[in-house]
């Protein structure tokens, strides 16, 4: 029979970490690749119901609901991840408040993304001339967070509707798998 272990000695080791939540890249990306591919038929739907002509590139004026989608997917998914936005001005003809938003190259744009840990996750930078998505660090310097949402209340909750609408669909496509398989 084994000697009986004094207390002390199963203290002395230490736990088992948790298991990590997956916040790499490659996770991240696989993620962020999935909500895009969602939502890229919804963004013709946005488009036609705001009575717009579909612009060349579909993502373009959908960035505000985009990466409030994809937060909340991130989300689910166990990250912690942030919704953030830049403006340069207040208005279209405005002066430059700031360096704010996402920098094209030869100016800067209103733009919202995610942040998620170390990294900036953006589905629609492509509307700039950027890839479809994008998995960066978080002091890439094409982004510059604001200190404020410069969308009006109304708009803010419009955001937050079209959100919410698209949700359930999402969550059928998703739940198909194990989480985080996200193979919509």
């Amino acid at each position: 029979m084994p000697a009986a272990r004094p207390d002390n000695a199963r203290s002395s080791r230490l736990p088992s970490p948790p298991p990590p939540i997956l916040s790499d890249r490659t996770s991240l990306l696989k993620i962020a690749t999935a909500a895009r591919h969602f939502i890229e038929p919804i963004w013709i739907e946005w488009h036609r119901h705001a009575g717009a002509d579909r612009p060349t590139i579909a993502s373009q004026g959908t960035c505000g609901r985009t990466s409030l989608f994809l937060q909340r997917v991130l989300s689910t998914q166990g990250f912690s991840a942030d919704w953030v936005c830049g403006t340069p001005r207040s208005g279209p003809l405005e002066p430059e408040i700031g360096p704010f938003g996402f920098n094209c190259g030869k100016s800067w744009q209103s733009h919202a993304w995610v942040e998620c840990g170390d990294f900036i996750v953006d589905i629609t930078a492509d509307q700039f001339g950027a890839p479809p998505v994008l998995v960066v660090d978080r002091t890439d310097n094409r982004y510059n967070k604001g200190n404020r949402d410069g969308a009006l209340p109304e708009f803010v909750l419009a955001r937050r509707r079209a959100v919410d609408d698209i949700w359930p669909q999402w969550q059928r496509i998703s739940a198909g798998g194990p989480k985080g398989s996200l193979t919509p």
